[in-house]
């Protein structure tokens, strides 16, 4: 055969490459852009998946399909009622509930910068945070308790109302609505915390560290997680997966009992992740602009890439994870799970069996990262094993005939 014919095949080899998609890269449904005077920094979406509020120097209310519900205020922590009705946001030392249709119902001052706030589902109870003072608010805006001795670091209210989650700097407590510790923990300083749907368990991550506990404060197990410290965390409605972002640019799922399920990596850090109700909607946002999305098992479902870094609370998912939305500083990407169907890779699985871990783990200081470069080893989406083995198999026989 000669050079004319061996090039052509080649040729052949190379488009076939070209045309049979390795990754899914998805683009968003919608883009709603921020104003030009402010950036935004967090996301929430109601559990109907009705309503996306986007928050930060303005807040934007969005309807799945990507529709101007309304904006105005601001915000830079959020939370939302499950139908969207309600939405809990603050700035500064200023809390306020906003309706649906974007009224302000009540603003209050809690006296010092709020660092926290959630709220019921009904948006019967609130609450919020900062500088080691609690308010528990109802819903007209009556604060009628308030807890100045607590050093908060992030706090969590059960779906019924009727008890309080608190990390603190010195451990974990669980009080009533009146703020009187019921339960206390106080081995270790505790960090981020988020609470079942149905208020039957708890799960806290510190560091590297991630421990389970029952409604009634009996730690179920414990386990250490070999690199870096978690900088994002998400816990499914039905406690049935724990998804963890990390500052080893990993993102990993373990289930109710402690079992790692998979881990995948980013080119950066994992700043911010959600899951849907089952588990078998997850999204993790990246410091390197990149929106990733996995099923339970860890398939990698497709990704998409932001203007600009993905920080943390940047991205959400509704209840059925059909509904997925991200932010950056410039803008709102609004997605549907429908559109993340072609299997692209799948996420490294666990190796080891879990492990219930009662010594003191090794923890990473966790630093403030470098502005972030693309890596110049970055590279791109890999075209198909078979695409190079089939060109040197057709190179070997050519070459035995031409011998």
């Amino acid at each position: 055969m000669n050079c004319h014919c061996y090039a052509i095949l080649w040729g052949v080899v190379f488009l076939a490459g070209l045309f049979v998609p390795a990754v899914s890269a998805v683009d968003p449904l919608w883009t709603q852009a921020a104003a030009p005077s402010g950036e935004l920094s967090c996301v929430v979406i109601s559990a109907d998946g009705s309503t996306i509020v986007a928050g930060g120097d303005q807040l934007i209310a969005l309807s799945p399909d990507g529709k101007d519900l309304w904006n105005g205020w601001s915000g830079t922590n959020l939370a939302i009622s499950s139908d969207g009705n309600y939405i809990v946001t603050s700035r500064g030392q200023t809390v306020r509930l906003i309706g649906g249709t974007g009224t302000m119902l009540w603003d209050e001052s809690l006296g010092v910068p709020v660092t926290d706030v959630d709220m019921t589902p009904d948006a019967s109870f609130i609450t919020a945070a900062g500088g080691g003072r609690v308010r528990i608010i109802n819903a007209s805006g009556a604060g009628f308790r308030q807890n100045s001795t607590i050093a908060v670091s992030h706090l969590r209210l059960f779906p019924d109302g009727d008890r309080i989650v608190i990390t603190t700097t010195d451990g974990i407590q669980t009080s009533n609505l009146t703020l009187i510790s019921e339960w206390t923990d106080t081995n270790m300083a505790q960090d981020l915390v988020e609470v079942a749907r149905d208020g039957s368990s708890f799960v806290t991550v510190t560091n590297n560290r991630i421990r389970y506990y029952t409604r009634d404060g009996m730690m179920e197990w414990e386990r250490a997680l070999p690199g870096g410290n978690a900088l994002a965390f998400a816990y499914s409605r039905d406690g049935s997966t724990i998804v963890i972002g990390r500052d080893d640019n990993t993102v990993q799922a373990l289930d109710r009992n402690g079992t790692l399920l998979w881990t995948a990596r980013a080119a950066y850090w994992i700043t911010s992740v959600a899951v849907s109700d089952d588990g078998n909607t997850i999204a993790a946002g990246s410091m390197d602009k990149t929106l990733s999305l996995f099923d339970r098992a860890g398939t990698k479902l497709g990704s998409f890439t932001a203007r600009e870094p993905i920080k943390a609370h940047s991205v959400a998912v509704s209840s059925d994870g059909s509904v997925i939305a991200a932010v950056d500083a410039s803008a709102v990407y609004g997605f549907s799970r429908s559109q993340f169907t072609r299997p692209a890779t799948t996420a490294l699985p666990a190796t080891t069996p879990p492990a219930t871990v009662t010594t003191p783990s090794t923890i990473t200081p966790l630093t403030s990262p470098p502005p972030f470069t693309h890596p110049a080893t970055t590279i791109p989406e890999a075209v198909p094993l078979y695409i190079p083995l089939a060109g040197l198999v057709l190179h070997l026989v050519f070459r035995s005939r031409q011998l």
